[in-house]
């Protein structure tokens, strides 16, 4: 390439090393990230790697080449080639079934059919005492009889970022007295001991998906009261035809993960991002767009198009919806119902049919 472009006039020359190296800088990027950090994450073994694959790959772009490869169609080829390893590489590396999982992972939930009773193994029920990582550790198997399915809830977790945050679902079933039992489902990365959650690690390929199967006083609870996160809930808008599809959908998931283990993605592959899955399947791109992504703006999406109730502000619906002070206020007893003493309905639309923005 170089050669090529000595043989040009120096604007020219100039213009066509920025237009190659525009092409080349984002994908040799990548490939460098992929390398420092799939799958064992980044050390100075991986990071060598990564230098010595980035000094390679600029050799066929800008570097001297021998002689039979100094031709322009060559050079593409030999970086071609090069990036085509790593992508073949990242993407057929397989999502480990078994590894030393952290504590709060360390469960993977299975749900049995028989009929309208749904049995649920692995449901987390830790009991916190100082800390998220202090806890009476409790893993627990419960039955659900699909029929008495009520309500589905849909939770709004921020620890910081407010276009961002963790979104997880929650299931009502009417007990023969009358009161409500509730199981949660929440879509995470599955870290291994000592590692943390990182966003960049969650781009290539550190931790697993796992559907987390909660009590909600350990799934909430330990967000408003030990991470110091802020929590809103909302009443989703369903019959119980629908909610129980929605269950069985989360239930199928969850069993298909258990056969094929899938990498999580901070982007493709994450918590709000799989639950529109979940529930419209195709519906979702893969790559999705800036609104789906960033699930921190889907409380107010909702409230412009009008798919909130009762009408309210923006600010009054936040406010009604912030469970954070009843939740650290709740007894555990009557944990699930304290944080439903008020109550926001949201309305779910399939992204390819959402009203258009600022429909109110």
């Amino acid at each position: 390439m170089i050669d090529d472009a000595r043989r040009q006039g120096p604007w020219r020359r100039a213009a066509w090393i920025a237009l190659r190296l525009a092409a080349w800088a984002p994908v040799t990027a990548w490939c460098t990230m992929a390398i420092a950090w799939a799958p064992r994450g980044p050390d100075a073994l991986t990071w060598s790697m990564a230098a010595g694959f980035a000094a390679l790959a600029a050799f066929p772009a800008f570097g001297p080449m021998p002689r039979l490869l100094r031709a322009r169609p060559a050079r593409i080829a030999c970086t071609l080639a090069l990036w085509a390893a790593v992508i073949g590489w990242f993407w057929r590396l397989p999502a480990p079934a078994e590894a030393r999982w952290q504590p709060d992972v360390e469960q993977a939930a299975t749900v049995e059919f028989d009929g309208d009773l749904a049995t649920v193994s692995g449901i987390r029920n830790f009991r916190y005492r100082t800390s998220d990582t202090d806890a009476d550790e409790r893993w627990e198997e419960r039955s659900y009889d699909l029929t008495r399915l009520r309500t589905v809830d849909l939770f709004f977790s921020f620890w910081g970022p407010e276009l961002i945050c963790h979104n997880f679902v929650s299931f009502g079933f009417e007990r023969p007295d009358g009161s409500m039992e509730q199981i949660a489902v929440s879509i995470e990365a599955r870290k291994r001991r000592g590692q943390e959650y990182s966003a960049v690690g969650g781009l290539f390929r550190q931790f697993t998906l796992i559907y987390v199967w909660a009590d909600e006083r350990d799934v909430v609870r330990v967000r408003t009261n030990f991470r110091g996160e802020r929590v809103h809930r909302y009443r989703v808008e369903a019959t119980p035809e629908n909610a129980r599809i929605l269950f069985e959908r989360y239930a199928i998931e969850t069993m298909e993960l258990g056969s094929r283990p899938l990498w999580y993605n901070a982007v493709t592959q994450n918590c709000g991002i799989d639950i529109l899955r979940t529930a419209w399947g195709q519906g979702v791109p893969l790559f999705p767009s800036p609104s789906m992504l960033l699930n921190g703006t889907w409380e107010r999406q909702a409230w412009e198009e009008g798919r909130t109730s009762p009408p309210a502000s923006f600010d009054e619906m936040l406010r009604t919806a912030d469970i954070t002070e009843d939740a650290k206020a709740a007894a555990p007893r009557d944990f699930s119902a304290a944080i439903r003493r008020r109550e926001v309905t949201l309305r779910m639309a399939p992204p390819s049919r959402q009203p258009p923005a600022n429909a109110k």
